[in-house]
């Protein structure tokens, strides 16, 4: 009996010790959790920005091509062999600057032959002329050879045509393109020799929605860049007479200077038009912005009670035009509000900020980019 005794007893003293160890242990984890509920992250560093107001210039933008100001193809007027060759691709020239020779041997042999008959006819109707004076020629010889003469003054005429247009020359001042012909090719009549583009100044065709049509007049001024990182400045000269009833737009077309021959016709440009009326927009830096197809984000400031850290409210926002550094805000902000505008990405909605002291690196609207 007494060892059964024994037995419970051992039992109850282990019971009672493994619910003391128990009671402990989960005493310990209960204050673990209540320790890591009070714990609080550091504040993160992120640099700020205020919303501000700015005065930008109204502007629409397109994307068009270049045309030179002249261009065509030089081709051959008449037939013949290239006997020289007096320009090379590429070439800058002159109006009026030759261009190729064709054998003129036949047509200059011809030419001499018709301006003897011509000397002749001329000299035989003078001599006709003082016979009929006296009398002695009837009026029928004089007209015959009056018809002579006239006929022979054609041909001559007919031939020294040719002979100039066997002389290629340029039309205007320009840039030749390509060679297309080589020395002893025979060209019959359209054969093309060489292009000629203007490109002193270009022009800028492009298209804008029927719904700018009256915003855009010519004179407005323009900005053109290229995907090369080319800016040049011009002006609208014209626009269409009629909007095209398959796209709904309107064909518009600037002038622009090109007297460093940096651009080419056929490029393809990007355009900034300015409309005389300015708009006053809402800005932020566009660093602050986290763009998503769900819609884009910034992290709003919200300043904290006295003794308190600040925190952030993630803000959807509309958007609207961007330049340089800055980006329009539509919707979504008010003025003067502040913005995280560094660091945006490692933040989440109720976190805890600091300002950082570091200074940011200065904003423009037209930034540009510096030597290296």
């Amino acid at each position: 009996m007494s060892r059964r005794v024994a037995v419970l007893f051992s039992v109850a003293v282990l019971a009672v010790i493994i619910l003391v160890i128990g009671g402990i242990k989960a005493k310990q984890i209960e204050f673990m959790m209540d320790s890591g509920a009070a714990f609080a992250p550091p504040p993160e560093t992120v640099s700020v920005s205020e919303v501000q107001q700015q005065t930008w210039p109204n502007t629409l933008t397109a994307v068009g091509s270049l045309e030179a100001w002249q261009g065509l193809t030089v081709t051959a007027e008449v037939e013949g062999r290239i006997a020289k060759i007096h320009f090379d691709s590429g070439q800058q020239v002159k109006a009026g600057d030759l261009l190729i020779e064709q054998e003129a041997g036949n047509e200059q042999a011809q030419l001499r032959a018709s301006s003897a008959r011509l000397e002749l006819a001329k000299n035989n109707l003078k001599r006709l002329h003082s016979l009929r004076d006296k009398q002695s020629v009837s009026q029928s010889a004089l007209d015959e050879a009056a018809q002579l003469l006239d006929s022979t003054q054609a041909e001559v005429d007919g031939l020294k045509i040719t002979l100039a247009k066997k002389r290629i020359v340029a039309p205007f001042d320009g840039r030749l393109g390509i060679r297309k012909v080589y020395l002893g090719q025979d060209l019959p009549i359209g054969s093309e020799v060489v292009t000629l583009q203007s490109i002193e100044q270009l022009r800028v065709n492009f298209r804008i929605p029927q719904q700018w049509v009256n915003k855009v007049k010519a004179g407005y001024p323009v900005l053109v860049g290229t995907q090369q990182g080319d800016r040049v400045s011009g002006e609208i000269i014209a626009t269409a007479a009629e909007i095209n009833s398959q796209s709904r737009n309107l064909h518009v077309q600037a002038q622009i200077d090109n007297s460093l021959h940096t651009l080419l016709p056929g490029m393809s440009v990007g355009l900034e038009i300015t409309l005389p009326d300015e708009q006053h927009v809402l800005v932020i830096p566009n660093t602050a912005v986290l763009y998503a197809p769900y819609g884009d984000t910034v992290f709003v400031i919200e300043k904290g009670q006295k003794g308190q850290v600040d925190t952030v409210r993630q803000q959807f926002v509309k958007l609207g035009f961007a330049r340089g550094d800055f980006v329009a805000v539509e919707d979504g902000l008010e003025l003067g509000q502040q913005v995280v505008s560094a660091g945006a990405f490692k933040l989440f909605n109720g976190m805890a900020v600091v300002q950082t002291d570091n200074p940011e690196p200065p904003r423009s609207l037209n930034p540009q980019p510096t030597d290296s």
